[in-house]
């Protein structure tokens, strides 16, 4: 007996009405979507590519889409054990198959066997809507031999066009059976650019065998249906994952003496997989700020799909031009002290924004870098960071600093003034200038401090604390303090 192709609309039905009311976790999947250029007719061959298409409505729906950039995967059988062992849309009875056929095409496995990216077991793969390659294990190029064995039959190599992050697999239809002899397909992994491991995530079956580098039917007797054929989803799990190598293998149950000439087993495999593109933009209020000013950063992130991303963050920690005074997010929460704005969970389709109230010190780095990333592998990394760096005034920086008023303090008794209002206006001048020795004023003359060489400055015998003079050689205003001379060039605040 051979697979059979079965119609389960009628099942899908309920189990979609009962789906209706999951939160939606986007993802790329193996299906038909207008406008994707995927295979539609028959094998056979021995390499074939799949684009995969967008579904937005994952779990519950199959509201299929092309997806943009694409994100597409090659198929590759080679390193062929005997001739013709592996091939691509074959069927038994040495007929031409579909390469792109629906999921139930072999074995007729049940929704429920299977686990999209992003969903909850068992949820998230239509086996009369999703697709996946036809793989063809030649079991009649093995007549002759024993019929109780398991044997090599070729490699597939699985690229993608891209790196992937823990795609899933969705095998199909391991096992069938010619007379009485039962026999079933398997895979073995060989490697991949990066480390990878296999986990079972759901299954027909516990003849659905997975362990960290082989994927089997571990039936006794492997039929084409029912418990004895094996389906179901393998999280594969790996960062940027690019090439995949697999071992096709054959194994019969020595039911009958003969594999005969037209015995194989048809397994379907799709794939899904969860990618996200983030991107972050930062603005300033003030393009041209003055020093000890204050500037609002404003920043932005984005979630701009296909699918709903975890852990996202955006990295934004002032540089040392500019001290922090206070943010405020619409999402999340921003440590000053880290500069990490946690996201957290972030839809696809989301966005949030994040404003930081900054002084503008007077020295200092005035770029500000914003850098943004989550769990899922992010495939256009140029919108990943955002910089703004202000044109700052040229002119220096003075102190501002509002003096002490928690007391009126006391007159100032002496001054001398070229205004000529010495004690007038109730002889209040210069007991208006509070708390000095002496006040000086004028409106077209300066106040000058003794000048000296440098030279003239080191030979000032005992100089004692807060003595101030201009240096003429340094052309700085000179204070010695702590058993030395300090030369202000930085005006600053104290």
């Amino acid at each position: 007996m051979n697979k059979l192709t079965r119609n389960l609309i009628p099942l899908l039905i309920p189990l979609g009405i009962i789906k209706l009311t999951a939160q939606n976790s986007p993802d790329l999947e193996f299906a038909s979507a207008q406008g994707t250029n995927n295979p539609t007719g028959n094998g056979p061959v021995t390499t074939t590519t799949i684009n995969f298409v967008q579904n937005p409505n994952n779990p519950s729906g199959n509201t299929f889409q092309t997806y943009t950039p694409t994100l597409s995967a090659t198929f590759t059988i080679s390193n062929q054990m005997y001739t013709n062992a592996g091939r691509i849309g074959y069927a038994n009875l040495n007929v031409s198959a579909p390469i792109y056929p629906l999921m139930n095409a072999a074995g007729s496995p049940s929704n429920n066997s299977f686990t999209a990216s992003g969903a909850a077991t068992g949820t998230g793969i239509n086996t009369a809507s999703n697709r996946g390659v036809g793989l063809f294990f030649n079991t009649a190029a093995l007549n002759g031999r024993s019929t109780n064995a398991t044997y090599q039959m070729a490699d597939l190599t699985i690229t993608f066009n891209r790196p992937v992050d823990n795609p899933i697999l969705h095998v199909g239809g391991m096992g069938g059976f010619h007379n009485n002899l039962g026999f079933t397909g398997g895979f073995d992994y060989l490697s991949s650019n990066v480390p990878v491991t296999f986990t079972r995530l759901s299954g027909s079956s516990s003849n659905f065998t997975v362990t960290s580098t082989s994927i089997k039917n571990t039936a006794a007797n492997p039929t084409s249906t029912g418990v004895n054929s094996a389906s179901g989803s393998v999280l594969v799990s790996g960062k940027g994952i690019t090439t995949l190598v697999l071992r096709m293998s054959a194994r019969g149950d020595g039911n009958d003496t003969s594999w005969t000439t037209q015995s194989g087993d048809v397994v379907t495999m799709g794939i899904s997989t969860l990618e996200s593109d983030l991107s972050v933009t930062k603005t300033i209020n003030n393009p041209n700020p003055d020093r000890q000013s204050t500037v609002i950063f404003t920043i932005n992130a984005v979630n701009n799909g296909p699918s709903n991303n975890t852990n996202v963050s955006v990295t934004d920690a002032l540089p040392s031009g500019y001290t922090f005074v206070s943010s405020s997010a619409t999402s999340g929460s921003y440590n000053n002290a880290t500069g990490k704005w946690t996201l957290g969970n972030f839809n696809a389709g989301a966005s949030a924004n994040l404003t930081i109230t900054a002084k503008v010190n007077c020295i200092g780095d005035y770029t500000n870098t914003a850098n943004i990333s989550g769990d899922l592998f992010d495939h256009i990394i140029g919108n990943n960071s955002a910089s703004v760096t202000p044109n700052i005034n040229p002119q220096p920086c003075a102190c501002y600093n509002e003096p002490n008023k928690s007391t009126t303090g006391t007159d100032s008794k002496f001054g001398i003034t070229l205004l000529q209002r010495a004690g007038a206006e109730s002889n209040n001048w210069p007991m208006v200038r509070k708390s000095a020795h002496l006040v000086l004023e004028s409106n077209n003359k300066g106040f000058v401090i003794t000048r000296m060489t440098a030279a003239d400055i080191d030979n000032i015998a005992v100089p004692v604390e807060g003595m101030m003079v201009y240096d003429k050689t340094a052309k700085c205003l000179k204070l010695y303090t702590d058993n030395g001379w300090s030369c202000f060039t930085t005006p600053t605040c104290p």
